[in-house]
């Protein structure tokens, strides 16, 4: 059977990757890039977004294009104490980052396109609704959210390379499959954090937004209280 070259060569690059996000988890995103691209370009990451445009909150955000107004980070440190937008920008002061951007919406290529867009647009809203910290094992938590309510395969394969990485440090080890183990259990809401439209609410306060979701009760038993405690 023949092997089609450049399938053979963007698979050697994302496996490639993998290792190196393993090795270097602090410089995921260079490393993953290939690894992300070509999962998301695959017949399996376009079935994943399918699935995905079934689920009827989903489908009717990808239809209305939706994209609500996106504060400066001087605005979202102006709105009321524990509010979803303060907390969200106190996380990125805090962490010394800078705010991800408006999104820009000019490339979009129909509703897959769009939810993906979305998806990397409100990536550390997720982190902060749910708490989980930047290292690997608060990362590893996301990616198994992603990977099994969202069916995203390049959260899989990112998972992958986190477990790869954790299995050298046995503390670290346990952190993270607990960790995967919250992730697992925020999946089972469904796609609720990609279907919400946060934009609606920067000034609401974060509790408000954890009660609808329906994470009130597992935060309580999150393994990552301290960044919780961070995020109230």
């Amino acid at each position: 059977m023949k092997i089609d070259p450049d399938l053979r060569r963007r698979t050697l690059r994302a496996a490639v990757g993998l290792l190196e996000t393993a090795h270097d988890p602090e410089h995921v995103f260079p490393h993953a890039v290939p690894l992300l691209d070509a999962l998301g370009n695959s017949p399996l990451g376009e079935m994943g977004r399918e699935q995905l445009l079934q689920d009827p909150a989903l489908r009717q955000l990808a239809d209305d294009q939706y994209w609500g107004p996106w504060p400066s980070a001087e605005g979202l440190r102006a709105l009321p104490a524990g509010s979803l937008g303060r907390l969200y920008q106190a996380r990125f002061d805090r962490l010394g980052l800078h705010a991800v951007p408006p999104p820009d919406t000019s490339r979009m290529d129909g509703p897959g396109a769009y939810l993906q867009q979305r998806l990397r647009a409100t990536h550390d809203i997720h982190h902060t609704i749910l708490a989980i910290p930047v290292d690997v094992p608060g990362e590893a938590a996301g990616s198994a959210y992603y990977a099994s309510a969202l069916r995203q395969p390049q959260s899989a394969a990112v998972l992958t390379a986190w477990i790869f990485h954790a299995f050298k440090d046995p503390l670290e080890n346990e952190r993270l499959w607990d960790g995967v183990r919250f992730g697992l259990e925020v999946a089972r809401l469904g796609p609720t954090l990609l279907a919400s439209r946060w934009e609606e609410g920067w000034d609401t306060p974060m509790s408000i937004w954890r009660e609808r979701l329906g994470l009130t009760a597992l935060l309580l038993q999150s393994p990552f209280q301290e960044e919780l405690a961070l995020l109230c």
